[in-house]
Order: C-alpha cells, then structure tokens, then sequence
C-alpha cells in the first residue's frame, strides 16, 4: 500500500512549478494531493493531479485583519479534516503564506512535515514552521537568514526539474 503525501503551494507558478515536479518525482511510490489557492488552479490539469483548494488570505490587510484571521481558523479547521479523511502521512510545503493552515493542521495532527525553500533568502511562513518541519529542502546551505540551531534540519540538493530532463531522486530525504 501506498504512503499519502499533501503537497501544500500557492498559487504562483513559483510555488506550483515546483510541486507538479515533486509530485511527479514520487507518484510512482505515493499516492498524491496537491492544495492550492484558486490562482494556482490555472497550472494544474484536473486530469493529471488531485487538488484541493485551500484559498488562504493574505494577513497584510489591517482592516480586513480580523475576519482574515476568521477565516484562517476555519481554514484550519478544515485542513484538519482533510488531513485526518484522505490519511495523509507527510506534507510537503513549498512556502508561502498559503501553507499557513496546513502546516498547523500537520503540526496538530504530528504528521511529518517537509518545507521546500528554493530561494535563497527563507521565506517567512518557511522560517516560521523551522521548528515543527523533519527537514528542509534547499539548494544551498547558504540561505540569508538561515537560523543557526535548524542547520541540522538542511537538506541540500540539487534543483529539482522536470522529468523529461533529468531525473532527480527525491524520495530518499522522506
């Protein structure tokens, strides 16, 4: 039987690209979900993958502050069901604000949770789940920003592309 893995993106083709390529770097050994936010919907072929939509909003806005907040918690909450009702063992994120209530859902529920940061400066909501991620895939271990005490938790490889180009094998680091 198949493991279970969520692949938690935005909507950027930034963070998308790099999960359609996750996903099909490990759909031979897991069974696979990918949550977006409905702008990551346009990069994702309903007959190719299984999503689920996860529209987080953004937390900048201060007058629209609490009811983003609201909203948040509920998302939440449904992550949580989601989590619990598909059986996922791992979730992936490839940062972002969007992964927010995913990863708390993951931390609630203790499944494993792995961060992808392709850049070389961290990304906030990355360096926020530091401390509740099994690891944290990157390029270089020379991220601005790298807090000191999480090193242990890098994992260095090399970029990951697409199939038909070269195959990398990610499967190892989970």
């Amino acid at each position: 039987m198949k493991g279970k893995i969520l692949i938690s993106t935005g909507g950027s083709g930034g963070h998308v690209i790099p999960a359609i390529t996750i996903h099909d770097h490990l759909k031979e050994n897991y069974n696979i979900l990918i949550s977006t936010d409905v702008r990551g919907l346009k990069y994702l072929d309903d007959k190719s993958y299984e999503t689920v939509v996860i529209d987080t909003p953004k937390l900048n806005n201060f007058i629209l502050f609490p009811l983003s907040i609201l909203k948040v918690f509920l998302l939440i909450l449904r992550s949580l069901i989601i989590l619990k009702k598909e059986k996922i063992q791992i979730l992936i994120s490839t940062g972002g604000y969007m992964s927010l209530p995913l990863c708390i859902a993951a931390w609630i529920l203790n499944i494993k949770i792995y961060l992808l940061e392709p850049n070389m400066v961290i990304g906030r909501a990355n360096k926020f789940f530091l401390k509740f991620c099994k690891k944290i895939i990157c390029y270089s271990e020379n991220i601005i920003s790298f807090p000191k005490k999480y090193k242990n938790k890098l994992n260095i490889i090399n970029p990951i592309i697409r199939e038909n180009q070269k195959k990398i094998i990610i499967i190892n680091l989970l």
